[in-house]
Protein backbone atom coordinates (compact mmCIF):
# COMPACT_ATOMS: atom_id res chain seq x y z
CA UNK A 1 0.00 0.00 0.00
CA UNK A 2 1.33 3.27 -1.29
CA UNK A 3 1.87 6.02 2.02
CA UNK A 4 -0.46 8.77 1.87
CA UNK A 5 1.21 12.34 0.65
CA UNK A 6 -1.17 15.17 2.46
CA UNK A 7 0.17 18.25 0.34
CA UNK A 8 -0.88 21.33 2.18
CA UNK A 9 -1.17 24.18 -1.02
CA UNK A 10 -1.93 27.22 1.01
CA UNK A 11 -3.00 29.61 2.55
CA UNK A 12 -0.50 31.38 4.35
CA UNK A 13 -1.68 33.16 7.96
CA UNK A 14 -5.11 30.63 7.59
CA UNK A 15 -3.88 28.57 9.96
CA UNK A 16 -2.55 25.63 7.98
CA UNK A 17 0.36 25.02 10.78
CA UNK A 18 -2.64 23.85 13.11
CA UNK A 19 -4.23 21.57 10.64
CA UNK A 20 -1.11 20.11 10.10
CA UNK A 21 -0.61 19.32 13.69
CA UNK A 22 -4.34 17.78 13.83
CA UNK A 23 -2.61 14.21 10.87
CA UNK A 24 -1.30 13.05 14.54
CA UNK A 25 0.01 9.99 13.16
CA UNK A 26 2.24 11.71 10.11
CA UNK A 27 6.08 12.56 9.86
CA UNK A 28 6.16 16.34 9.37
CA UNK A 29 9.49 16.51 8.29
CA UNK A 30 12.01 18.62 9.87
CA UNK A 31 9.89 21.51 9.45
CA UNK A 32 6.20 22.86 7.98
CA UNK A 33 8.30 24.81 5.05
CA UNK A 34 10.46 22.49 3.19
CA UNK A 35 10.12 24.52 -0.23
CA UNK A 36 11.34 21.83 -2.21
CA UNK A 37 8.65 21.37 -4.89
CA UNK A 38 8.47 25.34 -5.24
CA UNK A 39 12.19 25.23 -5.61
CA UNK A 40 12.13 22.62 -8.64
CA UNK A 41 9.28 24.64 -10.21
CA UNK A 42 10.58 27.76 -10.67
CA UNK A 43 11.07 28.45 -14.56
CA UNK A 44 12.95 32.13 -14.50
CA UNK A 45 16.87 31.59 -14.49
CA UNK A 46 17.46 34.63 -12.60
CA UNK A 47 14.40 34.06 -9.64
CA UNK A 48 16.08 30.32 -9.22
CA UNK A 49 19.69 32.07 -8.95
CA UNK A 50 18.33 33.85 -6.05
CA UNK A 51 16.59 31.64 -4.12
CA UNK A 52 18.70 28.57 -4.48
CA UNK A 53 21.75 31.08 -3.22
CA UNK A 54 19.79 32.89 -0.30
CA UNK A 55 21.15 31.48 3.01
CA UNK A 56 17.70 30.17 4.18
CA UNK A 57 17.63 27.86 1.41
CA UNK A 58 21.39 26.11 1.73
CA UNK A 59 20.79 25.90 5.56
CA UNK A 60 17.32 23.89 4.34
CA UNK A 61 18.90 22.14 1.62
CA UNK A 62 21.10 20.59 3.71
CA UNK A 63 19.15 19.71 6.89
CA UNK A 64 17.40 17.20 4.18
CA UNK A 65 20.78 16.12 2.85
CA UNK A 66 20.71 18.27 -0.38
CA UNK A 67 24.56 19.23 0.15
CA UNK A 68 24.52 20.46 -3.63
CA UNK A 69 21.35 22.53 -3.23
CA UNK A 70 19.95 21.13 -6.60
CA UNK A 71 17.08 18.98 -5.09
CA UNK A 72 15.07 16.75 -7.67
CA UNK A 73 11.98 14.94 -7.99
CA UNK A 74 13.69 11.95 -7.19
CA UNK A 75 15.60 13.25 -4.31
CA UNK A 76 11.64 14.56 -3.38
CA UNK A 77 10.34 10.97 -3.36
CA UNK A 78 13.22 9.17 -2.01
CA UNK A 79 12.65 11.64 1.39
CA UNK A 80 9.54 11.60 1.62
CA UNK A 81 9.22 7.78 0.91
CA UNK A 82 11.97 7.75 3.71
CA UNK A 83 10.19 9.86 6.13
CA UNK A 84 6.51 7.52 5.74
CA UNK A 85 8.12 4.44 7.36
CA UNK A 86 6.38 3.70 10.24
CA UNK A 87 4.09 6.38 10.11
CA UNK A 88 0.52 6.64 8.62
CA UNK A 89 2.13 8.99 5.89
CA UNK A 90 3.83 12.33 5.38
CA UNK A 91 2.97 16.04 4.84
CA UNK A 92 4.19 18.77 2.99
CA UNK A 93 2.50 21.98 4.40
CA UNK A 94 4.64 24.33 2.61
CA UNK A 95 2.54 28.01 1.53
CA UNK A 96 4.25 28.39 -1.53
CA UNK A 97 2.80 24.77 -2.84
CA UNK A 98 -0.36 26.88 -3.78
CA UNK A 99 1.16 28.67 -6.26
CA UNK A 100 3.04 25.85 -7.85
CA UNK A 101 2.89 26.57 -11.52
CA UNK A 102 0.50 24.38 -13.61
CA UNK A 103 2.54 22.93 -15.66
CA UNK A 104 4.96 21.93 -13.29
CA UNK A 105 1.96 20.25 -11.35
CA UNK A 106 0.61 18.20 -14.67
CA UNK A 107 4.51 17.18 -15.49
CA UNK A 108 5.13 15.95 -11.32
CA UNK A 109 1.98 14.28 -10.98
CA UNK A 110 2.42 10.76 -12.92
CA UNK A 111 5.89 10.44 -10.42
CA UNK A 112 4.51 11.23 -7.38
CA UNK A 113 1.08 8.88 -8.09
CA UNK A 114 3.54 5.83 -8.49
CA UNK A 115 5.24 6.19 -4.87
CA UNK A 116 2.06 8.15 -2.85
CA UNK A 117 -1.51 8.41 -2.23
CA UNK A 118 -1.97 12.32 -3.05
CA UNK A 119 -4.60 14.37 -1.12
CA UNK A 120 -4.69 18.40 -1.45
CA UNK A 121 -6.02 20.63 1.05
CA UNK A 122 -6.13 24.43 0.45
CA UNK A 123 -7.21 26.17 3.68
CA UNK A 124 -8.79 29.39 3.20
CA UNK A 125 -9.40 32.41 5.34
CA UNK A 126 -11.85 35.47 5.92
CA UNK A 127 -9.94 37.62 2.91
CA UNK A 128 -9.86 40.54 4.68
CA UNK A 129 -8.50 39.41 7.93
CA UNK A 130 -6.19 37.41 6.42
CA UNK A 131 -4.67 39.80 4.58
CA UNK A 132 -4.22 42.00 7.32
CA UNK A 133 -2.36 39.50 9.38
CA UNK A 134 -0.14 38.75 6.43
CA UNK A 135 0.48 42.94 6.30
CA UNK A 136 0.81 43.00 10.10
CA UNK A 137 3.81 39.86 9.64
CA UNK A 138 5.44 41.71 6.74
CA UNK A 139 5.52 45.04 8.01
CA UNK A 140 6.79 44.11 12.14
CA UNK A 141 9.49 41.55 10.32
CA UNK A 142 10.72 44.10 7.77
CA UNK A 143 9.90 41.72 4.98
CA UNK A 144 8.89 45.00 3.21
CA UNK A 145 10.44 48.64 2.92
CA UNK A 146 7.52 50.97 2.99
CA UNK A 147 7.22 54.30 4.03
CA UNK A 148 4.20 53.90 5.99
CA UNK A 149 4.60 54.13 9.97
CA UNK A 150 2.08 51.70 11.50
CA UNK A 151 0.15 48.37 9.65
CA UNK A 152 -3.31 49.68 9.33
CA UNK A 153 -1.80 52.86 6.72
CA UNK A 154 0.42 50.31 5.09
CA UNK A 155 -2.80 47.47 5.10
CA UNK A 156 -5.20 50.39 3.15
CA UNK A 157 -2.21 51.03 0.57
CA UNK A 158 -2.21 47.42 -0.50
CA UNK A 159 -6.00 46.82 -0.90
CA UNK A 160 -5.44 50.65 -3.47
CA UNK A 161 -2.58 48.86 -5.25
CA UNK A 162 -3.44 45.35 -5.30
CA UNK A 163 -1.68 42.30 -3.27
CA UNK A 164 1.79 41.69 -1.29
CA UNK A 165 1.88 38.13 -2.49
CA UNK A 166 -1.62 37.48 -4.02
CA UNK A 167 -2.43 34.66 -1.69
CA UNK A 168 -6.05 35.67 -1.88
CA UNK A 169 -6.50 35.04 -5.35
CA UNK A 170 -7.85 31.75 -4.20
CA UNK A 171 -9.57 30.80 -7.68
CA UNK A 172 -6.73 30.96 -9.75
CA UNK A 173 -4.67 28.69 -7.32
CA UNK A 174 -7.26 26.18 -6.20
CA UNK A 175 -8.16 26.14 -10.34
CA UNK A 176 -4.12 24.57 -11.15
CA UNK A 177 -4.17 22.09 -8.89
CA UNK A 178 -7.83 21.48 -9.93
CA UNK A 179 -7.22 21.32 -13.97
CA UNK A 180 -4.38 18.60 -13.45
CA UNK A 181 -6.97 16.54 -11.62
CA UNK A 182 -5.47 16.60 -8.27
CA UNK A 183 -7.66 15.11 -5.01
CA UNK A 184 -8.35 18.42 -3.63
CA UNK A 185 -10.46 19.89 -0.97
CA UNK A 186 -11.14 23.31 -0.08
CA UNK A 187 -11.89 24.49 3.64
CA UNK A 188 -12.77 27.43 5.24
CA UNK A 189 -11.13 28.17 8.14
CA UNK A 190 -13.55 29.46 9.69
CA UNK A 191 -16.09 26.93 9.10
CA UNK A 192 -13.79 24.18 10.01
CA UNK A 193 -13.20 24.76 13.65
CA UNK A 194 -17.11 25.20 14.11
CA UNK A 195 -17.59 22.17 12.41
CA UNK A 196 -20.12 23.90 9.76
CA UNK A 197 -21.87 21.25 8.09
CA UNK A 198 -19.49 18.73 9.29
CA UNK A 199 -17.02 19.99 6.77
CA UNK A 200 -14.22 18.64 9.66
CA UNK A 201 -16.05 15.19 9.68
CA UNK A 202 -15.92 15.64 5.99
CA UNK A 203 -12.16 16.62 5.56
CA UNK A 204 -11.45 13.70 7.52
CA UNK A 205 -13.18 11.35 5.27
CA UNK A 206 -11.43 13.02 2.61
CA UNK A 207 -8.00 12.16 3.83
CA UNK A 208 -9.03 8.78 5.21
CA UNK A 209 -7.76 9.21 8.51
CA UNK A 210 -8.78 10.23 12.10
CA UNK A 211 -7.60 13.75 13.37
CA UNK A 212 -7.43 15.92 16.38
CA UNK A 213 -8.04 19.35 15.77
CA UNK A 214 -4.85 21.54 16.72
CA UNK A 215 -6.24 24.98 17.91
CA UNK A 216 -5.55 28.06 16.53
CA UNK A 217 -4.63 31.86 17.26
CA UNK A 218 -6.91 33.03 14.39
CA UNK A 219 -10.09 31.54 15.42
CA UNK A 220 -12.10 32.46 17.48
CA UNK A 221 -11.14 36.07 15.87
CA UNK A 222 -9.28 38.01 18.44
CA UNK A 223 -6.48 40.12 16.70
CA UNK A 224 -3.96 41.31 18.80
CA UNK A 225 -5.24 40.05 22.10
CA UNK A 226 -5.14 36.53 20.06
CA UNK A 227 -3.52 33.53 22.46
CA UNK A 228 0.42 32.25 21.97
CA UNK A 229 0.12 28.57 21.40
CA UNK A 230 2.64 26.08 21.78
CA UNK A 231 4.09 25.35 18.66
CA UNK A 232 2.11 28.74 16.78
CA UNK A 233 4.32 31.80 17.36
CA UNK A 234 4.04 32.61 13.87
CA UNK A 235 -0.25 32.69 14.09
CA UNK A 236 0.57 36.09 17.02
CA UNK A 237 0.79 38.43 14.23
CA UNK A 238 -1.71 40.76 14.47
CA UNK A 239 -0.08 43.82 15.94
CA UNK A 240 -2.63 46.68 15.58
CA UNK A 241 -6.78 46.63 15.36
CA UNK A 242 -8.13 46.29 12.66
CA UNK A 243 -11.18 48.58 12.98
CA UNK A 244 -14.77 47.67 11.77
CA UNK A 245 -14.66 50.60 9.31
CA UNK A 246 -11.44 49.18 7.61
CA UNK A 247 -12.85 45.79 7.98
CA UNK A 248 -15.88 46.88 5.75
CA UNK A 249 -13.70 49.01 3.18
CA UNK A 250 -11.22 45.54 2.59
CA UNK A 251 -14.25 43.29 2.09
CA UNK A 252 -15.73 45.60 0.09
CA UNK A 253 -12.30 45.94 -2.01
CA UNK A 254 -12.06 42.01 -1.93
CA UNK A 255 -15.45 40.87 -2.79
CA UNK A 256 -14.10 38.79 -5.57
CA UNK A 257 -12.48 36.65 -3.33
CA UNK A 258 -15.40 36.45 -1.04
CA UNK A 259 -17.41 35.14 -3.40
CA UNK A 260 -15.30 32.20 -5.03
CA UNK A 261 -14.63 31.15 -1.44
CA UNK A 262 -18.46 30.84 -0.83
CA UNK A 263 -18.84 28.86 -3.79
CA UNK A 264 -16.71 26.53 -3.88
CA UNK A 265 -16.89 25.41 -0.27
CA UNK A 266 -20.65 25.54 -0.56
CA UNK A 267 -20.32 23.30 -3.53
CA UNK A 268 -17.84 20.57 -1.84
CA UNK A 269 -19.53 20.44 1.18
CA UNK A 270 -22.16 18.80 -0.49
CA UNK A 271 -20.07 15.52 -0.78
CA UNK A 272 -19.56 13.18 1.77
Amino acid sequence: MKPKLIIGAGVGWAATRSIMYSLKNFNHGLGKEDHILYQLSINDPEHLKFYTESKETIERNKRYGIEDGNPTLDKFIELYLRNAEGYDGVTDFTNANQKLDPFFLRDIKPRLDEHFDIKVVMIFRDPARRLFSECCAYFNNKWVQTKHKNVRDYFMEVLKNGSITNSEDYAEYFNNWKENKYKLRPIVMEDLYVNKKNCFDKLQNFLGCSMELYPTAYWPERGIDAPLIKGLSCQKSDTEVLSDEDYRYAKRKLLIHYEFMEFITSKYNKFK
